[in-house]
């Protein structure tokens, strides 16, 4: 079938693709808060400060070079960068619904293509994820884009697996496993690529793993496929001594008995077929091997995570579909159900963007307000409060400063050490912290006592409080108090 034949399964579901992402487009004004980590670090290239976060500290606190240096492209051409992320994301989108759709269509007809298409173009999740600002949903794009090259053989390939290894630390993996299926040649084009931009890291920051993905791994720990199981259990039958812990795996839950026994046989197919079904094979394959990674180390959820193993999961069971179901019963039932998650799903991403946004950015406003260019803060969400002010960024999670993260592993009193040490004139903490001493996430308890608690709370005043209404996880915006001050409370 031809892309312009209406009863192909292109135009419906890319038209259906473009209306889902400008709805949320609409709904979601702004990127979420990590998208702004990766905009600083753009913004600064373009202002001749080099690519960091914080100037003068080279800190690969983002984890897509790729994104990143696109989106400084974007700041450079004076587009605003939530809106070149969007369209680019857009963009991208639209090219690797249509290639995998092609390739499903060719090897496992049209039942397989429709369903894949139909899921893609319009489940809440990837629709709102792909309006965030973060390089997930390309970085499957890219996948999508490398194995449609590969099954062609085509002399592209190798750019574009070279693309996807520097998209994200998971792009090399996805890359690596992709590239299998390529010829040699184009294996030495992605090598080359790769390397010359791991090289260019390397040189830069001494390394070529982002300080995201250690600092991650040292404050939130890697727990094992147990604790870990919010990435795979909204897809098995089966529930792991609770119902799942994610509000988008809860959703997809509802669709297991049905999702869970098709993927299974398509992964079964893929491996039959593999030499047949090539790009396909290789997609699948590539995208299973960083979900299962995910699960067996027990990854922290972070919902842009999610972006790929929904998408190849989506892949897996349109395969597996057509060897599970006899007639169109369950597929229209699905269909139905996927409609249905439209009463719920925008409502639910617009509440959620709607509390951070207001909550981060009128903390943003409020500190760039009461503080001065070069002053220094410390705080948890660095995102649109980096983005938002001149102040320079110690953060608690270690993104952008490597020994909190360090020292943050060591145990309790880190708060207190990170303060003895960085002087901050302003704090940015929740409520619940300074008033009852748990940390807000990750490893280590912020004071190591009572004493350390309050000592923290009354050498750092309370500016102001930030919608006060939501209790613990308020942001209170508080300075440090002068000697002066010190001695006359």
């Amino acid at each position: 079938m031809r892309l312009t034949d209406p009863r192909a399964p292109f135009l419906g579901p890319l038209a259906l693709l473009i209306l889902t992402r400008l709805y949320f487009w609409k709904l979601l004004p702004f990127a979420i808060e990590d998208a702004y980590i990766t905009f600083r670090y753009a913004r600064n290239l373009t202002r001749g400060l080099g690519l960091v976060f914080n100037a003068g500290e080279k800190v690969m606190g983002f984890t897509s070079p790729l994104w990143t240096v696109w989106s400084a492209a974007g700041i450079a051409l004076n587009v605003e960068p939530t809106v070149w992320t969007r369209l680019s994301t857009l963009g991208l989108e639209c090219v690797a619904l249509v290639l995998v759709t092609r390739m499903l269509l060719e090897k496992f007809g049209a039942l397989s293509a429709w369903a894949f298409a139909l899921f893609y173009a319009s489940w809440t999740f990837l629709a709102a994820m792909a309006m965030s600002g973060m390089e997930n949903t390309a970085v499957f794009c890219l996948l999508a884009l490398s194995a449609f090259l590969v099954d062609r053989k085509s002399r592209f390939a190798g750019v574009a697996l070279g693309l996807l290894a520097l998209s994200r630390p998971e792009g090399a993996v996805l890359a690596g496993i992709v590239a299998l299926a390529a010829p040699w040649r184009q294996r030495f084009v992605a090598l080359a690529i790769a390397l010359a931009g791991f090289g260019a890291l390397t040189a830069y920051y001494g390394s070529p793993i982002p300080q995201s993905l250690t600092a991650k791994a040292q404050v939130y720990g890697t727990p094992g496929p147990w604790t870990g199981r919010h990435w795979y259990e909204w897809i098995v039958p089966f529930a792991f001594w609770r119902w799942p812990a994610t509000m988008e795996g809860s959703v997809l839950f509802a669709m297991a008995v049905v999702a869970g026994p098709a993927l299974v046989a398509a992964v079964l197919t893929l491996a039959r077929r593999r030499t047949e079904a090539v790009g396909l094979a290789a997609m699948c394959f590539a995208g299973l091997a960083v979900w299962i990674a995910y699960s067996a180390f027990g990854v922290a959820y972070f919902a842009w995570y999610l972006v790929l193993p929904v998408a190849t999961a989506a892949l897996l069971v349109a395969i597996g579909l057509p060897m599970v179901t006899r007639g169109l019963w369950i597929p229209v039932g699905l269909l139905v159900f996927l409609a249905g998650s439209w009463t719920v799903g925008p409502e639910l991403y617009r509440a959620r963007g709607q509390a951070e946004y207001l909550g981060f950015a009128a903390a943003s406003r409020a500190l760039g307000e009461a503080s001065h260019p070069g002053e220094t803060v410390l705080l948890e969400p660095i995102g649109m409060i980096g983005w938002g002010t001149k102040l320079r960024i110690v953060d608690e999670i270690g993104l952008v400063s490597p020994w909190v993260a360090k020292r943050r592993k060591q145990g309790d009193g880190w708060m207190t050490d990170v303060l003895l040490r960085e002087h901050p004139r302003w704090l940015v903490i929740r409520r619940g912290v300074i008033q009852q001493g748990e940390a807000f996430a990750g490893a280590g308890r912020p004071f190591r006592d009572e004493t350390e608690r309050k000592a923290v709370s009354q050498a750092y005043g309370l500016v102001t409080t930030i919608h006060p209404e939501d209790g613990p996880n308020a942001l209170e915006i508080r300075r440090a108090r002068t000697q002066e001050e010190m001695a006359n409370p």
